[in-house]
């Protein structure tokens, strides 16, 4: 039988391109817990740095046939991990600053515009749409937009973790602009 544990990465890397299961295995286990604490470190979120160390290795396992056996197996697999981090980070301030324009929005109580039938129509549509939320995603985004809680606040008052209230959110916000983007191009053609 063959024990994995004695291969050097590179050795694991090339068998793993092959498509060896078993290589695989081993160089997650070898190095899961190391990615995970430095994306964890980055970050400050469980749930996302476990996230990102399944991806890394997926994306590994997907496209192991096109790989090239890299010089350093860990520097490749940390700079795998930072360019998701980076990645996540980026995308996050996308998201910031889509909340603050529907915060903006939900906010604005007189209309600036030329249209203000347009604006009531946008406001009864975005309306409609929170009301359609999954309940638990409704609650969690009523209680941060109309009331003005924080994360913590409201992870405190649903007994869940502020990760659990922020993924809320950010699928919230989500769901909220696919269809409103959706209900927008649609009535363009009504």
């Amino acid at each position: 039988m063959t024990c994995y544990s004695d291969f050097s990465d590179k050795h694991l890397f090339t068998l793993l391109i092959q498509g060896d299961e078993s290589a695989f295995s081993e160089m997650y286990h070898r190095y899961k817990e190391a990615l995970y604490f430095h994306a964890n470190r980055s970050l400050s979120d469980h749930d996302e740095a476990r996230d990102m160390v399944q991806e890394v290795f997926a994306s590994l396992w997907a496209k192991r046939k096109s790989l090239p056996v890299p010089d350093s197996v860990d520097a490749y697999l940390y700079g795998a991990i930072r360019n998701r981090i980076l990645n996540f980070i980026a995308h996050q301030k996308v998201v910031d600053r889509y909340i603050g324009s529907i915060d903006t929005f939900l906010s604005f109580t007189t209309s600036t515009t030329d249209h203000p039938l347009r604006h009531k129509e946008l406001e009864g549509l975005l309306l409609r749409e929170i009301e359609r939320l999954p309940k638990k995603m409704k609650t969690v985004f009523e209680m941060s937009r109309k009331q003005g809680m924080t994360y913590k606040q409201i992870a405190t008052e649903l007994n869940i973790s502020d990760q659990s209230v922020k993924k809320q959110m950010q699928r919230a916000i989500r769901i909220l602009r696919l269809k409103i983007k959706l209900s927008l191009f649609l009535s363009l053609f009504w």
